[in-house]
């Protein structure tokens, strides 16, 4: 091939690759979910972001031990992931979340909650309502930390599934 048309064909196969040695697409996150501090050694700030829906976020614990905040943050990401996957009253949401080991520290407590699920929603054919679609709440992990005055909660490596 001589060197001139050799141009063409080099330009078009740069195209026709373009992208494909690139670093692979990230995980499409769910956004900041809390306030940031000044490092992970720092009291939690702030609040978190909840999504609507029907259920409302728990009431912080009046007392903080491993055992009020290990069910205070499980009860947060059930609900919060419930909300996200709802879509209407006739909605059905399949859904289990665990807490791994909850470690106290100087200002509280921390725990990472991992949840997993589904759901459905059936419209009965006599309904106005436009039927929805099936979700899936791929496993997803938290990690909360608990003070006397606030709860932050950031996205982490996913933990093992929740079965």
């Amino acid at each position: 091939m001589r060197p001139k048309s050799a141009l063409p064909v080099l330009f078009g196969l740069v195209l026709v690759t373009a992208g494909c040695a690139g670093t692979p697409a990230s995980e499409p996150t769910d956004g900041p979910t809390a306030t940031p501090t000044a490092g992970s050694a720092g009291q939690p700030t702030g609040t978190v972001d909840f999504a609507d829906g029907p259920k409302e976020p728990p009431p912080r614990p009046s007392a903080l031990n491993a055992s009020s905040v290990r069910e205070y943050v499980r009860t947060h990401e059930y609900r919060h992931a419930y909300n996200s996957l709802w879509v209407n009253g006739y909605t059905e949401v399949t859904l289990d979340c665990r807490v791994g080991d909850v470690g106290r520290r100087a200002w509280g407590y921390e725990a990472v909650v991992t949840c997993t699920g589904s759901s459905n929603t059936r419209v009965p054919e006599n309904a106005t309502v436009t039927p929805g679609p099936h979700a899936d709440w791929f496993t997803r992990s938290y990690r909360y930390r608990v003070s006397e005055t606030a709860t932050e909660r950031t996205r982490v490596e996913n933990r093992d599934p929740v079965s």
